[in-house]
């Protein structure tokens, strides 16, 4: 079946201007220049879906050869399925056959295990054929109402303040160099977390494409998520001069962190949660509460909830330079490392 592909732009969308494949494209009021295309295929859903399957106990669909494909996707790591983001061209799981088709012959797991990965992928691709058709009239349906209602928040809400929104993030972050349009991928279901920004090649450069999975992310968590993967994905774009999570890492390493402290890992990642849910709470929604809140993450990494918070606040109230920011964060850091082992720890 021949699949049309939509381009809408962001501030003209409406809810009936919705196809099998979708490209929500996203402007500037002043510069008409996009930096989000927001878009939607149901074979990328029905592919994330089949593995968020496979990473529960949660009942399968009532349709013959679902079990297998999930059981298929568990013999398959999700991440080695993703070479050069191959799969996001794929239109079909016929597609996905002929792609998976040219995979290296074996693949190393973060375990380490060896498996037969071309051949594993195959058969992944080829179960999911098998029930493409059934998922596209059964369950698909459901998925689009919930994906479709997601797409018109991120229209109503962001359209109108799109460009000032990531020159807001891309200035506090330095990284306003950052010209790439991000792809992100709605879907109704993913494997926890429920957002990835992925690697891949793309002619001579690497680029990051994001994924969302609506169900995971209700309400302003939305909004938050989506400039979460923005963020990772521009982040890519902008290794130079400039970049603040780099900037923040640098400093850390000078400290004496080395790159496995899991402390060093949290520190720029956690910038990212900080920056975009201020983002969304100042600019989009003002009742929204931070992701870390939320989900308890500032609980169970109490040093970022200590230092990075208040201190990043600060810095985006205007109350401290962004120099100061930086240096209150790292001692922070370099604090609490003293605190729980005072032996190991170099002088700055």
């Amino acid at each position: 079946m021949k699949r049309t592909l939509f381009i809408v732009t962001l501030l003209l969308f409406h809810s009936n201007a919705f196809s099998q494949s979708l490209v929500i494209k996203a402007q500037s009021k002043e510069t008409n220049q996009r930096r989000l295309e927001v878009r939607v295929k149901p074979f990328i859903d029905l592919y994330f879906f089949v593995y968020k399957l496979s990473s529960g106990s949660e009942k399968v669909p009532d349709i013959v050869g679902f079990p297998q494909a999930v059981e298929a996707a568990r013999q398959t790591p999700l991440t080695s399925t993703l070479v050069d983001l191959i799969l996001f061209r794929c239109e079909n799981a016929a597609d996905a056959v002929e792609a998976f088709s040219q995979f290296p012959e074996t693949h190393k797991t973060r375990k380490g295990e060896i498996i037969p990965l071309r051949e594993r992928a195959i058969h992944l691709a080829k179960s999911l054929a098998a029930i493409e058709k059934s998922f596209l009239e059964q369950v698909w349906p459901q998925h689009k109402v919930v994906i479709e209602q997601a797409a018109a928040r991120i229209v109503q809400t962001l359209g109108p303040k799109e460009q000032e929104v990531f020159a807001y993030m891309t200035k506090h972050l330095g990284m306003e160099n950052a010209n790439y349009l991000v792809p992100v991928y709605l879907v109704a279901e993913t494997p926890w977390p429920g957002g990835f920004t992925m690697w891949g090649k793309s002619s001579s450069s690497t680029r990051g494409i994001c994924l969302l999975s609506v169900e995971a992310n209700k309400g302003s968590q939305l909004l938050e998520s989506l400039l979460h993967e923005a963020i990772h994905a521009l982040d890519l774009e902008t290794k130079g001069t400039g970049n603040i999570l780099m900037e923040l890492q640098k400093r850390l390493l000078k400290a004496g962190y080395t790159k496995s402290d899991r402390d060093f890992e949290q520190a720029a990642h956690f910038l990212v949660f900080i920056q975009t849910a201020e983002t969304v709470r100042r600019m989009l929604d003002p009742s929204h509460r931070h992701y870390g809140e939320v989900k308890g993450v500032y609980a169970r990494v109490p040093l970022v909830a200590k230092v990075e918070l208040p201190t990043w606040i600060a810095y985006l109230d205007g109350k401290i330079s962004l120099e100061e920011a930086l240096n209150r964060i790292v001692e922070g850091f370099i604090k609490a490392r003293n605190e729980s082992s005072p032996s190991k720890i170099q002088s700055q």
